[in-house]
């Protein structure tokens, strides 16, 4: 009977070894993160999917987006950040380098990508404004000057 129990437990610790070697019986964050893994999806620039638990990132604001930079946002999104490694921490992600992190958090990295497609469409806007003012031909535009007009 003793045999048959040493032989339990000694498939046990097999099975134990072989799961933590392949990652599946640790703890995938670093000490001082609540959890890592990969993504998996991008639901939107302030949430991730992280294997199959939802993570709310803080501190990014997509608002001021028009429909076409939200789309585009969402594509470029999904296509870099899908299939990362990612430690969390609360609501703040940062790529997982091989057991230690970046200091920039993907928070950040979403949030100024989102600020630099605002000032883009601002930039757009403003001139797309600036040129849709229509002049009668016998009157210049006002910023143009007439030379030698007779």
């Amino acid at each position: 009977m003793k045999r048959g129990a040493f032989l339990i437990v000694l498939a046990l610790l097999s099975i134990w070894a072989a799961l933590m070697h392949s990652g599946m019986g640790t703890s995938p964050a670093a000490s001082g993160f609540d959890m890592g893994g990969t993504i998996t999806y991008v639901l939107t620039p302030a949430s991730i999917v992280v294997g199959n638990i939802t993570v709310d990132l803080a501190g990014i604001n997509a608002s001021g987006l028009s429909s076409s930079a939200y789309v585009y946002l969402m594509e470029d999104l999904r296509r870099y950040y899908t299939g990362k490694d990612v430690l969390v921490k609360g609501n703040y992600a940062y790529f997982d380098l091989n057991g230690s992190y970046n200091s920039e958090s993907i928070n950040e990295m979403i949030q100024r990508q989102i600020s630099e497609l605002e000032a883009v469409q601002g930039y757009i806007t403003s001139q797309n404004h600036t040129h849709s003012h229509h002049h009668h031909p016998n009157h210049p535009h006002p910023n143009r000057r007439i030379i030698n007009q007779k």
